[in-house]
């Protein structure tokens, strides 16, 4: 499995426009935040897409889960970072996982990177999904032409590989 994990509120920190919202509205914030990460919870890119973000100064005794838009949202729970949180779920999954852990929080980056996670900063994230969301909009405009993009384009390497395999023996 390939699992993005973010650090839900350091990347609304990096992002130059949801910086701004969130002093004035945290859960439009959020809800940005969570619109652009949805092109990345596609199969041929990641599995598992997962926003982390600090609930520690709340009463609720236990993590919160909600599905939205492909992703899996979590609140954490009281006395809870998002950091723990990230770090504790980085020692399960990365034993037969590719797991990617996405912030600006160095120390961060440097435990999890400790437990075998590949990282990346905030910014390249959001690169990442500026292009995701271009080619999304590059295959709606092909499919609005009636033209659909071969096979090949629509799976990944992986995928292609097994199946270049089958036909090939």
């Amino acid at each position: 499995m390939k699992a993005l994990l973010v650090d839900g509120y350091n990347l609304i920190y990096s992002h130059p426009e949801l910086a701004l919202t969130v002093k004035k509205d945290s859960d439009a914030a959020r809800e940005g935040l969570l619109r652009e990460l949805s092109s990345l919870a596609t199969p041929d890119r990641y599995s598992l897409v997962m926003v982390v973000f600090d609930a520690a100064a709340s009463s609720q005794a236990e993590p919160v889960f909600e599905e939205r838009q492909g992703l899996t949202v979590v609140f954490t729970r009281r006395r809870q970072s998002a950091d723990a949180f990230i770090e504790r779920l980085v020692r399960r999954l990365v034993p037969g996982n590719d797991v990617v852990v996405a912030t600006s929080d160095r120390t961060l980056l440097d435990v999890v990177r400790g437990f075998g996670a590949t990282t990346m900063n905030g910014l390249s994230l959001l690169d990442m999904t500026a292009e995701a969301l271009d080619e999304t909009r590059e295959e709606m405009k092909r499919m609005a032409r009636g033209g659909r993009a071969p096979l090949e384009d629509r799976v990944s390497e992986e995928v292609r590989r097994l199946l270049d395999e089958m036909r090939y023996s």
